[in-house]
């Protein structure tokens, strides 16, 4: 099978349950806690690993200050939000927020790197984002943060953006040619215990679930969708670029959809039908060759 196929596929199957499984972390813990305990754990087992392995896990000062960077807008500001999110809507729709991820992996090209897309990747974001208005219509048009649903899905966008740009941090290291499995574990280290500093300073309490499906949904979400996911999404993007490993966004969002019908009872109508079609052609043209 082609490494890049394989990256692809071996991604989705690590993230695609994430949204859901997200949804046993909330409750008796707070939800920045259990963002801690996630990427914390998931940088030990990591960082150990290429200690096992001799990586090289030495770096400069200045490639520190640039993974710490890459940590703090992946595994701290974007999950926490993205966390507080699912408070709010059912995990296909948080996914769905998501799949914006490659308009503005668009948008910021443009700001950071004066990278002006093509006329097809303009109609592609266009076509998406009508694609996400369509399904969010009747939300967007009564948009109040005081409606669950509106904010929730404004928490989504937010944590997406900041996604994006970790996303082109991590496109960096990459062009500098830093090592990506040492890189991921420093930066959940980096991303953990920035978060841990916050959480002190906030004075919030250290929560444990004792239950077993907060402690079966943590081991999923830190070895799974934190140390194989992240570990595989980033040498995905080492390989192809952010813009192209950013595909991932297209067919996530429906294995979360299929999910939340199946446990969440999501009830499918012709909005968010046609809605999730618009999305995923439109991020097609984006990536189109």
């Amino acid at each position: 099978m082609n490494s890049t196929i394989f990256l692809f596929i071996a991604t989705l199957l690590c993230w695609g349950p994430t949204w859901y499984v997200i949804k046993f972390q909330l409750g008796i813990v707070d939800p920045m806690v259990s963002v801690f305990y996630r990427f914390f754990l998931a940088s030990i087992i990591i960082l150990c690993f290429c200690k096992l392995k001799n990586f090289k896990i030495k770096f400069s000062l200045k490639e520190h200050f640039l993974i710490a960077v890459l940590g703090v807008l992946l595994f701290n500001i974007n999950y926490v939000i993205f966390y507080l999110s699912t408070q709010y809507l059912i995990s296909g729709f948080v996914a769905l927020c998501f799949s914006s991820i490659l308009f503005m992996n668009v948008i910021n090209n443009i700001i950071f790197h004066r990278n002006f897309p093509s006329t097809m990747t303009i109609l592609g974001g266009a076509i998406g984002t009508f694609g996400l208005i369509f399904i969010f219509y009747e939300e967007i048009s009564n948009f109040t943060l005081s409606s669950t649903t509106s904010f929730g899905i404004f928490l989504g966008i937010i944590a997406t953006y900041f996604a994006s740009l970790g996303n082109l941090v991590s496109a960096h290291t990459s062009k500098i040619k830093l090592p990506v499995v040492p890189v991921t574990g420093y930066g959940m280290l980096y991303g953990s215990l920035s978060l841990f500093i916050y959480l002190l300073v906030k004075d919030t309490p250290f929560q444990f679930d004792l239950s077993l499906s907060y402690n079966l949904s943590l081991i999923y979400l830190s070895i799974f969708g934190s140390v194989f996911g992240f570990s595989l999404y980033l040498t995905l993007i080492k390989k192809i670029g952010s813009n192209d490993a950013a595909y991932v966004a297209i067919i996530m969002p429906l294995i979360a959809l299929l999910v939340s019908t199946i446990f969440e009872n999501l009830i499918w109508n012709w909005s968010l039908f046609i809605g999730a079609l618009l999305i995923i052609f439109g991020n097609i043209l984006i990536l189109k060759r």
